[in-house]
């Protein structure tokens, strides 16, 4: 009888731990909710919030030896930035979180909006984001398992950028529900885009790397204005990429070289130094701000077609703004360049946002906190 108790005794205490642990979540979740019924898988929820650490990490206010990958302390730093168009000061793991939500909401309006147009992605979208999952686990894969996103949720998210840029062009492409017209692009190129042509002399000689002394840069510098000076009695008339153009560069980029101590084989090569490019706003913004913007000002100082100086600090630039329309029809330009994103883009973007934050949340916050910021990892 003895042996039969002990027995009943060992198998009372097993069935009250297996019931124990069936109160508890043995496996982690696969999905943290859904937003606006789209569901959140976990994995791109730990993708969502893992960006959100990154951004987090390089506002937040960390003291003297602690670094951004110190998850620990930069959850506990003071973090401030810009989430949408608010100014925010947040604990780091405040700020991540804030982020990550804003992240999910964009990601579930994309997948809603998607379904709603009846879409799909084409061939060429899959392919690029193949592509881009198999370079970005290349590079990164180990500490994203390690982080508990696999490549399906890098490919998710991927995909979702790919139905986004799909839903620009159902609604504002040429054969969309909203489309952009030709009067709304060349408003767009004449007024908030600079269609730029450079000679550009070098400031750095790439064989040894090796920046322009005072005296190299002055040199430089006055070879800069002479070519300038040159091209606006040759060229001020002529469209993008005249004869006249390549001639100045011919004379002027190896005269720059040998100033830096370097040689061109032969003159032709000059030719790669002469440039035309369109400037988007947002390929503007990267130039500068607070009332200064290092590419367009100088431009801005002379009249189009007039060619400037400009130094870029690594290179030396005579440019000229030119009426891109004077060579190029819109048509042309929508091809050569994302116009629609450029034009377009952000508007689809803050919209997606919106309707994200309004959507119904039901998100599991027991999951969320199984996923907790504390958990990333940012070494392998």
């Amino acid at each position: 009888m003895r042996s039969i108790k002990t027995k009943l005794c060992s198998l009372g205490m097993a069935a009250a731990m297996l019931l124990a642990l069936a109160g508890c979540n043995l496996s982690t979740p696969s999905s943290v909710g859904s937003i606006g019924g789209v569901d959140i898988p976990a994995g791109v929820y730990l993708l969502a919030q893992y960006d959100a650490y990154n951004t987090a990490s390089a506002l937040a206010d960390l003291a003297t030896g602690e670094t951004a990958n110190d998850v620990s302390a930069v959850l506990r730093a003071e973090c401030t930035g810009t989430i949408g168009d608010e100014e925010v000061t947040a604990t780091g793991e405040e700020y991540i979180a804030r982020l990550t939500l804003r992240a999910l909401e964009y990601y579930a309006a994309v997948e809603q909006k998607f379904a709603d147009l009846g879409a799909t992605l084409e061939d060429a979208a899959m392919t690029t984001v193949q592509d881009s999952v198999d370079s970005l686990w290349q590079t990164n894969g180990d500490l994203y398992a390690a982080n508990g996103i696999g490549r399906q949720s890098v490919q998710a998210y991927l995909e979702n950028a790919q139905k986004a840029s799909t839903i620009l062009t159902l609604t504002y492409g040429p054969e969309g529900s909203d489309p952009v017209s030709d009067a709304e692009y060349t408003d767009f190129l004449n007024n908030k885009c600079y269609y730029i042509e450079t000679v550009q002399l070098p400031l750095v000689d790439y064989t040894t790397y090796t920046m322009a002394d005072d005296d190299q840069k002055s040199t430089i510098m006055d070879l800069a204005a002479a070519c300038a000076e040159e091209l606006n009695r040759t060229a001020t008339g002529e469209t993008a990429g005249s004869a006249a153009v390549y001639e100045a560069a011919s004379t002027y980029v190896p005269q720059a070289m040998e100033a830096l101590g370097a040689t061109m084989e032969s003159a032709e090569q000059a030719a790669y130094y002469v440039g035309t490019q369109l400037y988007t706003p947002d390929d503007l913004a990267s130039y500068g701000g607070d009332g200064y913007n290092n590419l367009t000002d100088p431009l801005d100082a002379v009249a189009l077609n007039q060619w400037t100086t400009i130094d870029l600090g690594t290179v030396v630039l005579a440019a000229r703004r030119v009426d891109p329309l004077q060579t190029y029809t819109v048509e042309d330009l929508t091809g050569m360049y994302d116009l629609l994103t450029a034009l377009k883009g952000e508007e689809l973007q803050n919209q997606f946002y919106a309707d994200g934050a309004a959507m119904e949340h039901a998100l599991d916050e027991g999951a969320m906190r199984t996923y907790s910021a504390s958990k990333i990892k940012k070494e392998v």
